[in-house]
């Protein structure tokens, strides 16, 4: 079977539902609809998302600032690809945005961030089981899981901290995906995150900022555990 290296005519179109169309071509590109490194055809993604070219490059422009598209002279768009430098650039990026924000958020948390936590594991606690169902319940899964960490930094105080940390965050999500995560014991992820969850409501600052840093380590481990580099023509460091 031929390699895909571009969107395919008989991809199904996208519709919008009211949303913009620089956040579905997002989240097609985070979920793996377009293979990394994968040509962005403008006429593929005009039938695809039904839309004219003008605002197609716009959407495309703006997603080269959140490094999930690159744009190459005389050949167009493309998707971001993969790599484990690009992974552990990501991690190292989180680990300073997350730990910082975290820090925060411990000093200055409210119960109503405590009660936000609380509420954001509870549903990252249901929706584990079944995460691997199927893409819905797989999807549902990724954004209580982003809610989760979303929720603990939420009291840092800082817009830009929130504003790069979702960012980073889309990013790291291609390679999480990659590790299929389903091989992990569903148990395993909920103790991780519990345990990060009890530390920053204990307010035990140090603690919780060590587990963030390792926590951030486990998809590059996983990934170099595995031969996945070897499909991008690299060897894990």
């Amino acid at each position: 079977m031929a390699k895909r290296t571009h969107l395919q005519d008989s991809e199904p179109r996208v519709q919008d539902d009211g949303v913009p169309l620089e956040a579905r071509v997002r989240a097609e590109i985070i979920r793996g609809a377009f293979p990394p490194a994968a040509r962005l055809r403008m006429e593929d993604l005009k039938a695809r998302f039904e839309v004219g070219f003008s605002p197609i490059r716009e959407a495309l422009s703006r997603l080269i600032g959140e490094g999930l598209v690159e744009f190459e002279p005389n050949r167009g768009f493309r998707v971001a690809p993969l790599s484990r430098e690009d992974l552990l650039d990501i991690a190292l990026a989180r680990v300073a945005v997350e730990t910082a924000a975290l820090k925060r958020s411990i000093e200055h948390g409210d119960d109503r961030w405590e009660a936000g936590i609380v509420a954001a594991m509870h549903q990252y606690r249901r929706r584990s089981p079944i995460a691997f169902t199927n893409e819905a319940t797989l999807l549902s899964w990724e954004e209580s899981h982003d809610a989760l960490h979303a929720a603990l930094i939420g009291a840092c105080g800082s817009s830009r901290l929130l504003a790069l940390q979702r960012r980073l965050q889309d990013q790291h999500v291609r390679y999480r995906r990659l590790i299929v995560v389903k091989e992990v014991a569903q148990e395993v992820h909920i103790e991780e995150h519990e345990k990060l969850v009890e530390l920053a409501l204990e307010r035990r600052s140090a603690d919780a900022i060590a587990e963030i840093e390792r926590h951030m380590m486990i998809t590059v481990d996983a990934l170099d555990q595995s031969s996945i580099w070897e499909k991008f023509g690299e060897t894990a460091g």
